[in-house]
C-alpha cells in the first residue's frame, strides 16, 4: 500500500510541476520566450492602458431593487478612472426592521468599495444583510449603464 501511495503522490507532484512549468512562458516563432497568461486562468480585467477608462468620470446615482416586496436602496458614487472614490447609500425602507438593516448596510459599504474598480465590486452579504446587497448591485449596474454612455 505504501508503494501505491508513493506512486500516486509522485504522479500528482509530477503533473503539478509540469502544469506550473507549462504556464510560465511560451516561445514565439523566433524562439523568444514571453510570459503566458492563458495557463493561469486569470484574464486581465478592464480596459488596457491604451484604451483608457471604460466609464466617464463623475457623480452618478441610481436606485437598486431587490426582494419580493419590492424593496429598494439608493446608491450614489463618484467615479475617477473607473475607481469608486466616494459612495453614499440611502436607505428607503419604511419598516423598522428593514430600515435598521439598511442603515447598518449603508454604514458598512464605504469601507468595502471606496478605492476599488467599479467592475470588481459585487457585494454578497454585508452587515447581516443578504437582500440589500442585491439592491446595491442592481444600482451599480444602472450606474455603469449611465457612466458608459
Amino acid at each position: 500500500m505504501k508503494a501505491l501511495n508513493r506512486k500516486i503522490t509522485t504522479a500528482v507532484v509530477g503533473i503539478s510541476v509540469s502544469a506550473a512549468i507549462a504556464g510560465c512562458a511560451s516561445t514565439d516563432a523566433e524562439g523568444t520566450s514571453s510570459p503566458s497568461t492563458a495557463s493561469s486562468g486569470v484574464a486581465p480585467s478592464g480596459p488596457s492602458p491604451e484604451q483608457g477608462p471604460a466609464y466617464t468620470d463623475g457623480e452618478y446615482s441610481a436606485d437598486g431593487w431587490y426582494g419580493g416586496k419590492p424593496s429598494s436602496i439608493g446608491v450614489a458614487v463618484t467615479l475617477e478612472d473607473d475607481v469608486i472614490t466616494d459612495v453614499e447609500v440611502t436607505p428607503h425602507a419604511t419598516d423598522v426592521t428593514s430600515l435598521s438593516l439598511q442603515k447598518r448596510f449603508a454604514a458598512a459599504v464605504p469601507a468595502l468599495v471606496v478605492g476599488r474598480d467599479i467592475d470588481e465590486v459585487t457585494l454578497d452579504r454585508v452587515a447581516g444583510n443578504s437582500g440589500t446587497p442585491k439592491g446595491f448591485n442592481d444600482a451599480l449596474d444602472r450606474i455603469k449603464e449611465k457612466a458608459s454612455g
